[in-house]
């Protein structure tokens, strides 16, 4: 008997392969294969009529003549990251073999950068907030992030707040360091100016990350009357 997987990620389906074959010289009767569900993974599938109950997906597979073979799939959900161990096992009239196989789940980190202002327009000599939000939706820990905001001519920066500590120099207002970003978690930063002469101007933020390869750039306009 085999089984046979191969590496996937958190949430995307992991399909097992099992195939039972009767090696020996008379027919194996009353064959039943059985899959134990590893834990960390949620039944999804089963090919071939298999049934799923009790953390098992079970395979009534009837007589295998010798030297036949016979080939299930059973899908998988992985809900978490690591390795998991696959045993299934076939039974019949007086014989049984296992077989098992490891996988290993990984997860991955997806940024989203948002910016907002408020309000808009301002005045000349008004004050602008911009709420620059990072969501990371993806399954695994998003490190080193970096937030480097530029202030265009037309604006003059008054404060900033956030989780990491901000230096300003000039146009440029750079945030420290955050060392890691769970799933699902977000960081929410703010940096205040002011409209020091008119236009239509763009406030840009751009954020870095270990996994990132190019810098992720977001821009939001702001009228200055």
């Amino acid at each position: 008997m085999e089984s046979v997987s191969r590496l996937t990620y958190i949430g995307r389906p992991a399909v097992y392969e099992i195939t039972v074959t009767n090696k020996g010289d008379a027919p194996a009767r009353d064959t039943v294969l059985t899959d134990t569900v590893p834990a960390g993974l949620e039944f999804t599938s089963a090919s071939d009529g298999g049934s799923f109950a009790g953390g098992l997906v079970t395979w009534r597979m009837g007589t295998l003549e010798p030297g036949a073979s016979k080939k299930v799939t059973v899908t998988l959900k992985p809900l978490s990251a690591g390795t998991v161990k696959n045993v299934a096992t076939a039974k019949a009239f007086c014989t049984e073999a296992s077989a098992d196989t490891t996988m290993p789940i990984k997860g991955v980190p997806a940024i989203l950068l948002e910016c907002v202002d408020d309000p808009d327009p301002i005045e000349v000599g008004g004050q602008v907030t911009y709420t620059i939000v990072v969501t990371n939706q993806g399954s695994a820990d998003c490190t080193n992030i970096v937030i480097d905001c530029t202030l265009p001519n037309e604006q003059e920066y008054v404060s900033s707040d956030g989780p990491a500590k901000a230096t300003a120099s000039g146009k440029s207002v750079k945030f420290a360091p955050v060392a890691t970003l769970a799933p699902k978690a977000r960081l929410v930063y703010k940096v205040v100016v002011k409209g020091v002469k008119e236009g239509d101007v763009r406030f840009t933020t751009v954020l870095t990350a270990d996994f990132i390869t190019e810098p992720v750039q977001e821009t939001e306009s702001t009228h200055i009357y």
